[in-house]
C-alpha cells in the first residue's frame, strides 16, 4: 500500500475547506467541557473496540486478496477514501463536541435562568413590600410637610378667671399687690382647694406665703411679715406687726390702707385691729399711730386699664383705677385715653368704637361701629376682658357684642351673651 505523503501545507489547505465554525464559549469552559466529553466517551467505549476489532478481521480475510490484485491501481483510491474518512470523521467528532459544548451551555444557562426565576419568585413581593413602605413613609413625608405649611391655630386664653374655670371643691382669693413704686394695686386670683375646717379668710391668710410677687413682676404683699388672725365669730380680722416695723413714708402707709380695706371689701370684714408685736397700734408715719382700721367708702367704680410691669411684658394686668364716674358708658371713655402718671395704659383702642345700651340691670348692649378693628386675638381679647370687668364693676353680669363681622374671640362665642368674669389676673401657685 501506498503511504500519502502529507504535508503541512496540504494539510492547512484541507482544514481550510472544512465548514467555519464560531463559538463564543471562553477557553476555559470549553476546556473542562472537552475533558468532560472525554470521560464520558471513555465509559462509552468499552463494547465499540471489541466489535470493531471484530469487523476489522472479517474484513481483511476477504479483502486482503483483492487487493493484493489491485494493490497498483486501487492504491491511491484507497489513501483518497482514507483521507476523506478521517476528514469526515474529524468534522463528526467535531460537531459532536460543539453540540455537547452547546447542550451544556444550554443546560448550564437554564440552571441559571432557573435559579434567577427563583429569585425573582421572591423579589416581587419583597419589592411590593418595600414600595410599599417607601410610599407610607413618602405620604407622612409630605402630610408632615402640609402639616407645617398650614396655619397653626393657636388657643388664645383670657387673662380673667371665669366660672367655667372653677371646678368642684375649690375656692377663688384674690390678693391685692403693690407695684414697685406703689402706685397701682393689682388684684390677683388663685384657685385653691376648699377645706372643710377653715373659713375662706383663713384660706386666703393660709395662702399668702404662697404668693409669687417678684416672678410675677410686682412688689411684696406683706414687706413686713406681719401676722394675720381672724375671728369668723365677730368678723374681726387682727394684723400684728413685728416690734423692729419701721413705717417712714406716706407710700408706705398708704400701703397698708389699700391692701386691707381691700380685704375688707372681699370678705365683709366689720374691723381690722393694728397690733405691734401683740400690743394694741401702730406707728404709721404720717398717719400717726393708728389702732385700727374702719370701714371705707367703695361707692365709687374702678374703669380696667392695661398695666405692664416693664416693656419685655407682653400680656397686661387689668387694674381697676378707682375714680369718680357717673356711668359704665364714661368709664368705657375714659379706658381710651389711659393714666399715664400711674403708668396705665389704655385698654380700648382708639379704632373700636362702639355705642353702649343697658338693656336691664344685668346686662349691657355692645354695638360696634362698622369700622370697628375687632379681630380674633389677643389684644383685642384683653380688650374686650376690661370691658367685661368694669361692667362687672356697675354691676352687670352679661355683655352682649354686636355688629362684630366675627363669631368667636377666644373662648367668647359672640353670638352668645358673654359672663363678666369671677376675678381678673388669673395665676397659679406652686
Amino acid at each position: 500500500m501506498k503511504k500519502q505523503d502529507w504535508k503541512d501545507d496540504h494539510i492547512e489547505e484541507l482544514l481550510k475547506q472544512l465548514p467555519k465554525i464560531t463559538n463564543h464559549i471562553s477557553k476555559q469552559d470549553m476546556y473542562q467541557q472537552m475533558m468532560i466529553f472525554k470521560e464520558q466517551k471513555k465509559r462509552k467505549r468499552w463494547l465499540t473496540p471489541s466489535v470493531a476489532s471484530a469487523v476489522a478481521v472479517l474484513l481483511l480475510c476477504i479483502l486482503v486478496p483483492t487487493m493484493i490484485n489491485f494493490q497498483d491501481s486501487a492504491g491511491s483510491n484507497i489513501d483518497d477514501s482514507e483521507q476523506e474518512n478521517q476528514l469526515a470523521s474529524n468534522a463528526t467528532q467535531q460537531k459532536e463536541v460543539n453540540d455537547e459544548i452547546t447542550n451544556d451551555e444550554s443546560n448550564h444557562t437554564q440552571e441559571n435562568t432557573e435559579d434567577i426565576v427563583k429569585d425573582e419568585e421572591v423579589t416581587p413581593q419583597e419589592d411590593i413590600d418595600q414600595t410599599d413602605e417607601i410610599y407610607a413613609q413618602n405620604d407622612q413625608s409630605e402630610e408632615a410637610n402640609d402639616n407645617n405649611e398650614q396655619p397653626v391655630t393657636q388657643q388664645i386664653e383670657p387673662t380673667a378667671v371665669y366660672a367655667e374655670d372653677i371646678k368642684d371643691q375649690e375656692e377663688v382669693l384674690t390678693y391685692s399687690i403693690p407695684d414697685h413704686n406703689v402706685q397701682n394695686f393689682i388684684p390677683i386670683s388663685v384657685m385653691v382647694n376648699k377645706e372643710a375646717d377653715l373659713s375662706k379668710m383663713e384660706l386666703f391668710i393660709n395662702h399668702m406665703s404662697d404668693l409669687k410677687e417678684a416672678e410675677w413682676g410686682l412688689g411684696e404683699l406683706n414687706p413686713f411679715n406681719a401676722d394675720f388672725h381672724y375671728d369668723t365669730s365677730n368678723q374681726v380680722l387682727a394684723v400684728d406687726f413685728p416690734a423692729a416695723t419701721n413705717i417712714s413714708s406716706s407710700s408706705q402707709s398708704e400701703a397698708i390702707k389699700e391692701i386691707l380695706t381691700d380685704m375688707m371689701a372681699d370678705f365683709n370684714i366689720e374691723k381690722i385691729d393694728l397690733l405691734t408685736d401683740g400690743e394694741q397700734g401702730l406707728e404709721m408715719g404720717n398717719e400717726g399711730f393708728t389702732e385700727e382700721i374702719d370701714q371705707v367708702d367703695t361707692s365709687n367704680k374702678s374703669a380696667y386699664y392695661f398695666y405692664y410691669p416693664n416693656e419685655e411684658w407682653t400680656t397686661p394686668f387689668l387694674v381697676p383705677f378707682r375714680e369718680k364716674i357717673n356711668s359704665v358708658t364714661d368709664a368705657f371713655a375714659a379706658m381710651k385715653k389711659g393714666i399715664e402718671t400711674y403708668n396705665l395704659k389704655a385698654s380700648i383702642p382708639n379704632d373700636i368704637d362702639f355705642e353702649t345700651e343697658v338693656v336691664s340691670d344685668e346686662q349691657l348692649l355692645i354695638t360696634f361701629e362698622d369700622d370697628a378693628d375687632i379681630k380674633n386675638d389677643e389684644e383685642t381679647l384683653y380688650t374686650i376682658e376690661a370691658i367685661l370687668l368694669t361692667a362687672k364693676e356697675f354691676e352687670y353680669n352679661e355683655v352682649k357684642l354686636e355688629n362684630t363681622e366675627i363669631d368667636q374671640i377666644g373662648r367668647f362665642d359672640l353670638e352668645k351673651e358673654i359672663q363678666v368674669p369671677v376675678a381678673p389676673n388669673k395665676r397659679d401657685l406652686p
